[in-house]
């Protein structure tokens, strides 16, 4: 984990960054613009990684270290305790399950008491993986025919319910090739329906990669995390 810390007066809300790359790739330096750009907006960020699904299967270990940052996050002694997740495509996708969490992850984090999460922005993320196929394969290390309630475990549409403290900001790319925007317009109806408010905002012109660019989404996620937003 990156921990960043703003400068001033504290305590302050922390943000967990949660980067893509296809479930087996990528690095927290991925998120890395915007972690600083979000502490100098005052967040204190914690830019995680995760267990990436090369050779070994990412759920439920991806979901658990997210969970644990969010633990680490609450408790780090310049936090005010809140927390939120933010996490871009395949991250979104993860930093999802982890916000919906009652509590399942993060059981072997050094930081042992759960913590739940408040805030969910999630980018360009795709939320629904019954409409993946072989993409998420590696994330569960079995198909959906194999092992049907694993794959509902770790769908966040399936498990939108868990938290309805939880509001969420999801953040689509207008120029999106990869993810079409009815992954966040689903997600969001899911999320509402449990009583979880959800808000789905497109960015016009953008494509899919420039959701973790803080010129494209800053202003847009700091406004949204505004007391008055």
């Amino acid at each position: 984990m990156q921990v960043l810390i703003p400068e001033g007066a504290g305590p302050v809300p922390a943000l967990v960054l949660v980067h893509g790359g296809g479930w087996v790739a990528g690095t927290p330096t991925l998120m890395g613009d915007l972690a600083r750009f979000m502490t100098g907006e005052g967040y204190l960020t914690v830019n995680t990684a995760y267990a990436l699904s090369n050779g070994v299967a990412g759920f439920p270990l991806a979901v658990d270290d997210v969970a644990c940052a969010v633990r680490h996050a609450s408790t780090h002694p310049a936090s005010d305790g809140t927390v939120a997740i933010v996490g871009f495509s395949a991250g979104a996708h993860i930093g999802a399950l982890a916000a919906l969490d009652e509590g399942t992850y993060g059981g072997a984090c050094s930081v042992t008491e759960p913590v739940t999460a408040d805030r969910l922005i999630g980018l360009a993320g795709p939320y629904d993986v019954s409409r993946l196929g072989p993409l998420v394969v590696p994330f569960f290390g079995v198909p959906p025919t194999e092992d049907p309630e694993l794959w509902v475990a770790g769908n966040p549409l399936r498990q939108a319910g868990k938290n309805p403290g939880l509001a969420s900001l999801l953040v689509h790319a207008g120029n999106d090739a990869l993810v079409d925007l009815d992954f966040a317009t689903d997600f969001a109806a899911a999320l509402t329906e449990a009583g979880s408010p959800a808000l789905v905002e497109v960015v016009e012109g953008a494509r899919h990669g420039d959701l973790q660019d803080p010129d494209v989404v800053g202003h847009l996620v700091t406004a949204w995390l505004a007391p008055e937003g």
